[in-house]
């Protein structure tokens, strides 16, 4: 592993290449704000010198890796260059490393066989029961996934009000 802000000299020669940028909302409309993945996708893009797989890792809205994939065309310089696949994150602040180690799940929406092989060697160490599905569903499962967590703290504390006007232990009934 190895960071440095020369974009084209750490995209030549890769397998793959991953977009990890922020994604903030948007100050007018409060959709997520995709210039960084945008922006990295054109530098990438003008940079591939031979087959690699960009993996966005940001959490996206669904249909951004059809458009990562669009900007990759129009600055790759020979077509079947590249191909794109969607990896989200299920990390929790504060254990992020331990969580990328031993992940609760990893999905990947490869847009080919190649792409998938490629995501496939780079996990092998790490999860060796990696969920394939299509692109748009690997978007989709981190907004399913952050409402499920967050239905079940709205649960968690309706039990815990009621508990506690019954005068029962929450952690009790919870766990």
């Amino acid at each position: 592993l190895s960071f440095s802000t020369d974009v084209a000299a750490s995209v030549k020669g890769r397998d793959a290449i991953f977009i990890a940028v922020g994604t903030p909302s948007n100050e007018d409309t409060g959709r997520a704000d995709l210039k960084y993945v945008e922006a990295a996708a054109k530098e990438v893009g003008g940079a591939i010198d031979r087959f690699t797989v960009v993996v966005t890792k940001s959490t996206v809205p669904v249909g951004t890796n059809r458009l990562v994939a669009d900007i990759l065309r129009q600055n790759v310089k020979a077509p079947g260059d590249c191909a794109v696949a969607s990896n989200p994150e299920f990390l929790r602040e504060g254990v992020a490393v331990a969580d990328f180690f031993a992940p609760p799940k990893t999905v990947v929406g490869a847009s080919d066989r190649r792409a998938e092989a490629t995501v496939t060697a780079i996990y092998e160490t790490i999860d060796k029961n990696v969920i394939f599905t299509s692109i748009e569903a690997a978007e989709m499962v981190k907004y399913v996934d952050n409402v499920w967590h967050a239905t079940k703290v709205a649960f968690g504390n309706e039990v815990g009000r009621l508990c506690k006007k019954l005068d029962i232990d929450s952690h009790d009934v919870m766990n």
